[in-house]
């Protein structure tokens, strides 16, 4: 089978479309034929050698894979060859693309114990943007932020995948939203989805433009993502007792931070990691009814990897990338 891995950390020159054995799905295990695999930032990370996630070489990349089973191991009996799945991250024996290979390939292997059925109503491009992205934001949301209807909510980077998505479960929960971007484009695609305010970091004091929004008060949950800067206009722009939760910092791990504002507004900083199944399952049925809509900027072959990648790392694009072997 064709394969994208890396030999070693390093930029894009580093990823290898190759010819790799095909894979045999040992007992409890099926081969997935793989029909698409979004990008994630952390995939960008792994090949740089920053993702502090520990990885065997040769490595095959893809964390969010969608496709058709086509061979079972043995002892499998609750699928068939034919059913339309996607492996969940955590829940089976690895971590697929970072402990384990991963879905830039033409094929996959995963444990029955880690498989969800995608429903028939999403299609495969559609089914890859979704996991991780709305997966994460239902987890970030509503089970570690605990948002309520009627609460206001700032979301940073709204063009993002996982900013896209908030929006979407954000609105639909009842929340006000506000969200932040670096242009007028990506501010007015996040209001077609649902957000109330929009605020340019690039040229507007966050903090500053979202006590105007609020009359002084600021907002109950910030949804972070970025880290860096936007880590900080976060905290400058929660509400007292406010909460702000976050799940990643490519933009800055490192951040400064001033102790004694945050405990005299009594503010609450959550982490966040990735998602529980009935997460991913949530936000599957949503998708099925029509409620929410995973967006696919652009699609790539396999062998057009590295393509995929630069778009990535240049942000110029509203949603998630998806790789279809």
């Amino acid at each position: 089978m064709k394969a994208v891995r890396i030999h070693e950390f390093g930029g894009p020159e580093v990823l290898r479309h190759e010819d790799v054995p095909d894979p045999v799905p040992p007992a409890g295990h099926v081969r997935i034929k793989v029909k698409a695999c979004a990008l994630n930032h952390v995939d960008i990370d792994i090949r740089d050698g920053i993702s502090r996630f520990d990885i065997s070489f040769p490595h095959i990349l893809g964390l969010e894979v969608v496709g058709e089973i086509d061979q079972l191991g043995d002892g499998v009996e609750d699928f068939q060859s034919g059913d339309r799945v996607m492996p969940y991250l955590l829940g089976g024996d690895v971590f697929i693309g970072v402990a384990g290979p991963g879905g830039m390939a033409d094929y996959v292997v995963a444990p029955t114990k880690q498989l969800v059925r995608v429903p028939d109503a999403i299609d495969d491009h559609q089914a890859a943007a979704l996991q991780v992205a709305f997966g994460t934001s239902w987890h970030m949301l509503f089970v570690r932020g605990h948002l309520m209807i009627g609460e206001t909510v700032l979301i940073n980077s709204v063009s993002s995948g996982i900013g896209s998505a908030a929006v979407q479960l954000a609105k639909i929960a009842g929340a006000q939203v506000i969200g932040t971007s670096s242009s007028a484009e990506k501010l007015d695609r996040a209001r077609a989805l649902g957000m109330d305010e929009g605020i340019n970091y690039t040229d507007e004091d966050v903090p500053a433009r979202v006590h105007e929004l609020t009359d002084g008060r600021g907002v109950d949950l910030v949804y972070e993502h970025v880290g860096g800067d936007r880590f900080a206009d976060g905290l400058g722009s929660l509400a007292q007792d406010g909460r702000m939760v976050i799940c990643g910092g490519h933009s800055g791990e490192v951040v400064p931070f001033d102790i004694i504002p945050f405990f005299r507004a009594q503010h609450t900083i959550i982490g966040s990691f990735v998602y529980a199944r009935e997460d991913l399952e949530n936000v599957l049925k949503l998708s099925a009814r029509g409620l929410i809509k995973p967006l696919v900027a652009d699609t790539f072959p396999l062998s057009e990897t590295r393509a995929a990648m630069a778009r990535m790392e240049n942000r110029d694009f509203f949603g998630k990338l998806v790789v279809v072997p």
